[in-house]
């Protein structure tokens, strides 16, 4: 379990409060009805100290997000790790 900011109706990256979007938006729920964060920002916080088991994360996991999901990725790269080798992906 992550204990972040924010509140019910919007998630706030611990990271850098200025990433910020509806809670909606940012949380999924499996099949068995329980919560988790969405692959890409799940993606980021991996970003910051990239491990062998983040990298294998990574590739694996990239061509099963929608482009939205993404953009949504790179452009969070972008502004808080800007020439991090994911971006080129």
């Amino acid at each position: 379990m992550m204990i972040e900011s924010g509140s019910p109706e919007v998630w706030v990256y611990k990271r850098d409060g200025s990433i910020r979007s509806p809670r909606t938006e940012m949380l999924y729920l499996s099949s068995e009805g329980i919560p988790y964060l969405r692959p890409a920002a799940i993606l980021l916080f991996k970003a910051l100290h990239v491990r062998p088991k983040d990298e294998e994360d990574f590739h694996k996991t990239l061509p099963t997000l929608p482009d939205e999901e993404v953009a949504w990725l790179r452009r969070h790269l972008l502004k808080l790790h800007p020439g991090h080798h994911w971006i080129s992906h």
